[in-house]
């Protein structure tokens, strides 16, 4: 578990910059071309639930978390990255 300091979420935000901002983001692509190809039917529940399922994994790697809390300065821990 990671704590972040007081009143720093603005900007240290790890789950928003690694996981949220790329879930929403590959979400909406999957969306918009299951709709552009099924001549933008309403989807159901089970269609939602798959589309969350394959961005899920995309979204979700390893890589991509470890890459996003270098870019929030949490790991390798910065220190002065709260100073600007």
């Amino acid at each position: 578990m990671i704590t972040l300091p007081s009143h720093t979420s603005h900007a240290l935000q790890p789950l928003d910059v690694s996981y949220f901002k790329p879930f929403k983001f590959a979400f909406k692509k999957e969306r918009d071309e299951s709709m552009f190809k099924n001549n933008r039917k309403e989807p159901d529940n089970v269609t939602l639930v798959s589309w969350a399922d394959r961005v899920f994994n995309q979204s979700l790697s390893k890589q991509n978390i470890k890459a996003r809390f270098k870019t929030t300065w949490i790991w390798p821990l910065n220190p002065r990255a709260m100073d600007n």
